[in-house]
């Protein structure tokens, strides 16, 4: 049945990755791929992968009615699964049919189950299957066809399978109920001696042999499993809850905002070191945490977060920098910005504050923050945030509530069972930092945000209006109730100093704050009509008492460069200078009444005499002052490219017309991750990681060592490895 663009719309949401296949000839190939549906189905629950593994069983086609008869599913749910995994390109739905794109299956054994016997009919002679007919009870005769129609109606009466298998010896009795339970087969073994289990097995004709494999029949394991096995649906686990007061998530979401601020613009003014094997490592760890007055866990997921927006990256692999896209985060609302870090949350594949070595069973080496490592601490997240969401409001549950509910939603959990605990422990903790759960409950910006789509939200009504004023008090601190809109913000940072942010924010100006706005290029009349222009009320005496001495103060020493020339208004002062001990590394030498030479550069004679508690200024050669602006560092990066917008791509898709090769190669590179050749400019690049956003195609060049962007156009041929 052809997709029509609601379908392929609602696919592209749930995967948005195959967004770039530029036609339906593509996207059909690409889901077609087992190694592209994995993944997508260990994110699902158990029911899903029941259902799965039944059309599986069912070699890959089958009906609703069929499906229904195969499986027990007292709640009802069998056409909810049917939905859940046609949305991401699991099945093909139509009418009544139900089809599987992926030819092989995606399940080694479906529910524990071999092959069918006809499965075995060119590979057993003759004489086997008529051993096997006579070990089931029958009487052999006809051709090989027929002995296999003989085999497969005695195993069809289960009573009288299970019947010869209790007159199975022990060990043999033994290995039968694991191979029924599965999986089905005995690998690469040779048996030679007629008394081996297995050897008796094959005797009774429960077991074939297959080349060097072992591997029991699938009528088989259905006779032993009785007449009235069937898989069950069961729906999601009871969760044990209780009352828990509601919550809008607020009262975090606002600091974990200013966290990552203040972790960016530490970045960017006093880039944080990584070790030589990359990462962040434990001193630089605890000044970060220092920076940010958080505890060290929590600054790892600061910088996990920070990170995985594209908010900070590694220049050269030594230093990590803020990066150019932080403006234009720091300039959204701030609904957006704390979306922006959530999503980013969402999508990390470990824990961040349970990173420890070991942790999954890949997990061999040491890999600090704030860098990626495949883990199944990103499944376990998602499950237990999914758990949450299915509990009626007002209820919330614990970790161990939560254990058995997680365990159906995903597989992860099992297969990360040394670790379980404390990932879905770890997926409450920094739930609770970023303001989406508390008490065991989603709060309603957790609610919002699991159930908007990426693309929009109602996110931006939980979220206070950002104020616009500051009331300014004669202890000399501005107080902004809730979240200062972000020029008020701009405003107060340049003149004043953060002290705390909660429900309000509270800077407080000082002479050295204010000095840093001057030497900014501000004076005294933009400072006071700043002030007034976003003071709630008149600006009090004592702050502008401050402003006017400070700029008074301000700029009554000079320092020029040739190497450096310092000039004063007050000789006094010029001496001064020359005799303070505090400025020996100056070397000053007084020239004339009012000026002196120094030994050091410009920048560093400014700062040591700044830390000497003088107000100096900069002057450029013509004599005039030169502003000095912080030295913010950006490291210039591109956003990822992400196709939020699913209808239109799914329009794209639909009206995409002959595809070349090389269309299709640089898709399925940017989806499956395969090494792709680029042919550009008459020369190879063999490129890894490959995206595609928009128009650009980029990646890493091994030729090259270096990552490289392509326009699309340009490209004159691509092919896979």
């Amino acid at each position: 049945m052809p997709l029509v663009t609601a379908d392929l719309t609602r696919l592209l949401r749930n995967r948005p990755e195959l967004a770039v296949a530029p036609s339906l000839e593509v996207l059909e190939r690409l889901l077609a791929r087992p190694d592209l549906a994995i993944p997508v189905l260990l994110d699902l629950d158990a029911d899903c992968h029941t259902v799965s593994q039944a059309i599986q069983a069912a070699d890959g086609e089958t009906t609703r009615a069929e499906l229904a008869a195969s499986l027990r599913d007292p709640g009802g749910r069998l056409d909810d699964v049917l939905g859940t995994l046609a949305g991401r390109g699991l099945i093909v739905l139509d009418g009544d049919a139900v089809r599987s794109p992926h030819p092989t299956g995606l399940w080694a054994y479906p529910f524990g189950l071999g092959r069918p016997l006809g499965a075995f009919t060119k590979k057993l002679t003759a004489e086997a299957l008529k051993a096997m007919v006579k070990a089931l009870g029958g009487h052999p005769q006809g051709r090989k066809a027929d002995l296999v129609t003989q085999a497969e109606e005695l195993l069809r009466d289960g009573a009288s399978v299970r019947a010869l298998a209790a007159r199975l010896p022990g060990q043999a009795s033994e290995l039968l109920k694991t191979l029924v339970a599965g999986p089905p087969v005995l690998e690469q073994l040779y048996y030679g001696s007629s008394a081996h289990p297995v050897q008796r097995l094959v005797q009774a004709g429960f077991v074939v042999r297959d080349g060097w494999n072992y591997e029991m029949p699938r009528e088989v394991a259905l006779a032993l499993r009785g007449d009235d096995w069937k898989p069950a649906l069961t729906g999601q686990p009871d969760v044990p809850t209780g009352p828990r007061a509601e919550s809008d998530g607020v009262a975090a979401a606002l600091p974990a905002i200013d966290r990552v601020e203040a972790l960016v613009e530490l970045a960017a003014t006093d880039p944080i070191t990584e070790l030589k094997s990359g990462g962040v490592g434990v001193r630089e760890l605890k000044r970060v945490s220092k920076a940010l007055g958080v505890p060290e866990q929590e600054a790892v997921l600061w910088l996990d977060i920070a990170y995985a927006a594209d908010l900070l990256a590694s220049e050269s692999d030594e230093r990590l920098v803020s990066t150019t896209l932080v403006d234009e985060w720091l300039a959204r609302t701030p609904d957006a910005r704390w979306r922006a870090l959530a999503d980013a949350w969402l999508r990390l594949p470990q824990a961040a504050t349970y990173r420890v070595l070991g942790c999954c069973a890949d997990h061999t080496e040491l890999i600090p923050p704030p860098y990626e490592f495949e883990c199944g601490a990103g499944r376990i997240r998602r499950a237990v945030l999914n758990v949450l969401r299915s509990l009626p409001s007002g209820l919330g549950t614990d970790a161990a509530g939560l254990r058995a509910p997680v365990g159906w939603r995903t597989r992860a959990l099992a297969d990360s069972a040394h670790a379980a605990d404390e990932f879905v422990s770890a997926a409450l903790r920094e739930g609770e930092l970023l303001g989406i759960v508390a008490g065991g409950a989603l709060t309603r910006l957790g609610s919002a945000l699991l159930s908007a789509p990426s693309s929009g939200s109602d996110l931006a009504g939980l979220f206070p209006t950002p104020s616009a004023t500051a009331t300014l008090q004669n202890d000399l601190t501005a107080i902004v109730s809730g979240l200062p809109a972000p020029d008020l913000a701009a405003f107060l940072n340049a003149c004043a100093d953060l002290e705390s942010r909660d429900r309000a924010s509270v800077w407080r100006f000082s002479e050295q704050s204010v000095r840093r706005a001057l030497d900014g290029g501000a004076d005294a009349d933009t400072l006071l009509a700043g002030l007034a222009r976003y003071s709630a009320k008149t600006i009090p005496q004592p702050l502008r008492y401050l402003v006017t001495d400070t700029a008074r103060k301000h700029g009554t020493i000079k320092v020029a460069a040739t190497p450096c020339v310092i000039i004063a208004s007050d000789p006094a002062v010029i001496a001064e200078l020359c005799g303070a001990r505090a400025l020996r590394k100056l070397s000053l030498r007084q020239i004339a009444p009012t000026v002196a030479l120094g030994a050091l550069p410009p920048e560093e004679t400014l700062r040591l005499l700044r830390r000497s508690g003088h107000a100096p200024v900069a002057v450029s050669a013509d004599g005039t002052i030169k502003a000095e602006s912080a030295r913010r560092r950006r490291l210039p990066v591109e956003a990822a490219y992400r196709h939020d917008d699913a209808a239109s791509a799914a329009t794209g898709i639909l009206q995409g017309g002959k595809t070349s090769t090389t269309d299709e190669a640089l898709a399925m590179a940017a989806v499956t991750g395969e090494v792709i050749v680029i042919v550009w400019r008459r020369r190879e690049h063999y490129i890894e990681d490959l995206t595609i956003g928009g128009t650009v195609v980029s990646g890493y060049c091994h030729d090259c060592d270096a990552d490289h962007s392509f326009e699309r156009t340009e490209i004159n041929k691509a092919y896979l490895l």
